[in-house]
């Protein structure tokens, strides 16, 4: 049975949850907690965040259920495109709390926990330098990178999913790589977040032997 309801598309599943079929929306988050667990860790870098983000990207698909968008046959542009707003306030509510965490004095930490720090933060040096660069994106550029950069969406499905023409999409992409290139300069891909590095790569790559040929 469960074999079966995999094989039903997202958007038939849909016409079942907003008829009152629950059993259809835990087939629809059976379907993409996944992928959604994917994004919210790469956007926040911590389980128990990323954790948080799917939850509450759910709770906002059930919320919400009449005003859902399906874009070419699936939920996922939908869920991925609530998962970033979803990280970004996360992200938000913790500056705030590091903000007033930092007025506070700072404890003097013990030999041995100091080195393990440090060789923790040597291993997040370029995860570091991405998530710095994304951060100096303006929100929209930043939105499209993490859909067709990060997350692997056509520009027409981030257009859609987004409620954008696909030209506009085209302009802040090119804009953000542009502005990505600069940021990131000799930046090595990292295991996190590699496939948007290397895209970056690759495309600057693509130019300079565009402009040598010229």
């Amino acid at each position: 049975m469960a074999g079966a309801r995999g094989d039903e598309s997202d958007a038939a599943l849909w016409l079942e949850v907003l008829s009152g079929t629950t059993a259809s929306f835990g087939v629809i988050y059976d379907r993409h907690r996944r992928q959604v667990f994917r994004k919210a860790f790469v956007m926040t870098g911590d389980v128990s965040d990323a954790e948080e983000v799917v939850a509450i990207v759910f709770l906002e698909v059930w919320r919400r259920r009449k005003d859902v968008r399906i874009v070419e046959g699936s939920l996922l542009p939908w869920l991925y495109t609530t998962a970033g707003l979803v990280a970004l306030n996360l992200e938000r509510a913790k500056r705030r709390h590091r903000i007033a965490l930092a007025k506070l004095p700072a404890p003097v930490p013990e030999p041995d926990v100091a080195a393990a720090v440090a060789e923790t933060v040597d291993g997040l040096e370029e995860l570091r330098a991405l998530r710095d660069a994304l951060s100096r994106l303006n929100p929209r550029e930043r939105m499209v990178v993490q859909l067709c950069l990060m997350d692997g969406l056509t520009l027409s499905q981030a257009a859609a999913a987004l409620d954008l023409p696909v030209g506009t999409v085209k302009s802040r992409l090119h804009r953000a790589r542009e502005k990505l290139r600069e940021l990131l300069g000799g930046s090595r891909p990292a295991s996190t977040g590699g496939s948007l590095l290397e895209e970056v790569s690759r495309e600057s790559g693509r130019q300079a032997g565009g402009a040598a040929a010229r």
